[in-house]
């Protein structure tokens, strides 16, 4: 009976400490995430402003007075001390107001940016989608057939490593204008028609991300292979099919939602030139503009939406990564 109440009370010290480290856990990833949020604001403010120039020189043409010039300035408050125009930052970005375009005037910040943002939005998805098809394909065909084939695959694997997506991109385009399959720019405007001009950005964008999967799936493939129950299984006489998608491929997996989790910010810098080589009127024909008529408040903007997009995204992959590894919960 001694031991009995000794072994609950272990048990209920050691649920109130896994569940002590968990809530520390939550606090210490909640503290980086917001670190991470206040680095991308100040370091953002900071580096447009140290291009030389701003909006008044990018829009003003060589007729203008320096004095009309001047009265430009202060109307966009660049006049200002950067103390005084970062603190004004601050106060409007704590209200959710991401300003208004110094370019537009009158245009707020925000509907830039819901207007651009679905459009890099479908180009990520859908080349995390395109990659995560062709990599699991040729990482488990690499992983099952070993010597011809695992060859062929990790030389594709690697020349795709080697090619930047914009050159990619650039490739399609060149190959598109002897044979215009599909368009080679541009964007539709209304779906499903914009379908059509997502699938050159997507293959593109793929290519960053594609042989890492591969490589991922072909190397978690081949460890599970060589596990006992692997063995046992085929031993039972379990079909070779329902082996590879029933049981090798949901363990092979698992690494490959940390690889894309954290691979966001990447594929969104991606995209943004992806996006300036086809003429899609996302994020990155909206930062080219902004960045060439030094429109600060948009470039903000851009940079702080898309730096809490790769923080969530972070985010679910350490929630998911912990829903399906039952060990990742059992080091917090």
């Amino acid at each position: 009976m001694t031991a009995t109440l000794t072994e609950r009370t272990g048990k209920a010290s050691a649920a109130r400490s896994a569940g002590g480290w968990t809530y520390l856990a939550v606090l210490r990833d909640t503290a980086q995430r917001v670190t991470v949020c206040a680095f991308v604001v100040v370091v953002t403010f900071l580096l447009v402003r140290i291009v030389p120039g701003d909006a008044v020189t990018a829009l003003s043409t060589t007729r203008g007075s320096p004095e009309a010039r001047a009265a430009l300035r202060a109307q966009l408050h660049l006049d200002e001390p950067l103390a005084t125009q970062f603190s004004s930052y601050l106060r409007d970005l704590a209200h959710g107001n991401l300003g208004q375009s110094l370019v537009e005037q009158g245009r707020p910040v925000t509907s830039i940016i819901a207007a651009a943002l679905p459009v890099t939005l479908c180009v990520v998805a859908g080349a995390v989608l395109t990659s995560l098809l062709f990599g699991t394909a040729l990482g488990l065909a690499a992983a099952m057939r070993p010597g011809r084939i695992d060859l062929a695959v990790r030389t594709l694997t690697t020349v795709l490593l080697t090619l930047p997506p914009f050159f990619l991109g650039l490739l399609m385009l060149f190959a598109m204008l002897h044979w215009p399959v599909l368009p080679a720019g541009g964007w539709a405007g209304s779906w499903p028609d914009n379908l059509r001009f997502m699938v050159l950005p997507c293959l593109a964008l793929s290519g960053y991300l594609s042989p890492l999967i591969a490589r991922t799936v072909r190397q978690a493939a081949r460890h599970a292979v060589q596990e006992h129950w692997v063995e046992g299984a085929i031993v039972r006489g379990v079909p070779r099919g329902r082996l590879l998608l029933g049981h090798i491929l949901p363990n092979s997996l698992l690494p490959v939602v940390s690889l894309i989790g954290y691979n966001v910010g990447a594929m969104i810098s991606g995209a943004v030139i992806v996006e300036s080589v086809f003429g899609l009127p996302g994020f990155g024909q909206q930062l080219v503009n902004s960045i060439a008529l030094r429109d600060y408040p948009v470039i903000q903007g851009i940079a702080l939406v898309s730096g809490l997009f790769v923080v969530a995204a972070n985010l679910l992959t350490d929630i998911l990564v912990r829903i399906i590894d039952p060990r990742v919960r059992r080091q917090l």
